[in-house]
């Protein structure tokens, strides 16, 4: 039986490894498309979050919470530039959910994580956490304010997964991916439940941290930035599997990449036929 190439190991290097080397990793697709962080026209990725507990906060403390993360989301568009579709919009009928949109499917997870770290790091008790989930796939009416008011394939399966992981049973999830591709979903959903294990049991101080980690910023640069010896930024990114963690994060990356160039294919093999048929 010949192996899926969902799960083929390719020889290519990371630019987002800290230590600036090369190695062998899971190429989602086993496509070998190298990541070249460009946005594809009509294809996005829609992100759907819900605050967890959001109950458990007074009036005053929902209001910051609100200000909360509209201050980490616009530290989000400053640190991807360009990537950002349509920005967060909290939805009136229900004021613990948000949604946004990027152009850029390959920096969504990113996004995501970054921040989650910005928002962990609020003075708020207890400390804020959020669902999310990505659906990747067009947009068919688009340039508008709120994302609420935009649609697509990509929003279906947005709200789709958020569904799953505000109402599935099992291991409890934070974060849910759906492309449309079964194969690609069925392994991204494994490595988001591992990952979802590991974040929920970061402290504050690691998602500090992180917060810079997911940046690229090395260990000596982190420790200026929390006022802390290095050494301490090195235990705190232990502790939190950090490591272990970027694995995942580099294959969401590029199983979103590969998807947009895949989708993007095969949206364009489908113009070139209806032009041929006219």
């Amino acid at each position: 039986m010949r192996p899926s190439p969902l799960f083929r190991l390719t020889e290519r290097s990371n630019p987002r490894a800290s230590d600036g080397r090369g190695g062998c990793w899971l190429s989602p697709t086993g496509f070998g498309l190298d990541p070249v962080g460009l946005s594809h026209p009509g294809l996005v990725a829609v992100a759907t979050a819900d605050v967890i507990g959001s109950s458990r906060y007074g009036a005053r403390d929902r209001r910051q919470l609100d200000q909360v993360l509209r201050r980490a989301f616009r530290e989000v568009e400053h640190r991807y530039p360009k990537a950002v579709h349509t920005r967060m919009t909290f939805r009136i009928t229900a004021g613990d959910e948000f949604q946004w949109v990027m152009s850029d499917v390959s920096q969504t997870f990113d996004a995501l994580m970054y921040l989650r770290a910005v928002v962990a790091g609020a003075e708020l008790v207890p400390v804020p956490r959020f669902r999310a989930s990505i659906g990747v796939g067009d947009i068919v009416v688009s340039k508008r304010d709120s994302p609420y008011e935009e649609d697509g394939s990509a929003f279906a399966r947005s709200r789709l997964g958020l569904q799953a992981v505000t109402k599935g049973r099992g291991p409890l999830r934070w974060t849910k991916l759906i492309t449309g591709a079964s194969e690609s979903d069925a392994a991204a959903d494994a490595v988001l439940c591992l990952a979802d294990y590991m974040m929920q049991g970061w402290t504050t101080r690691q998602w500090e941290a992180i917060r810079w980690s997911l940046l690229d910023f090395k260990r000596e640069e982190i420790a200026r930035k929390l006022d802390v010896a290095h050494q301490n930024v090195t235990k705190r990114l232990h502790a939190a599997g950090w490591l272990h963690f970027q694995v995942a994060a580099d294959f969401l990356r590029q199983l979103l990449e590969d998807t947009a160039h895949l989708q993007t294919g095969a949206e364009l093999g489908r113009t070139r036929r209806r032009v041929q048929e006219r």
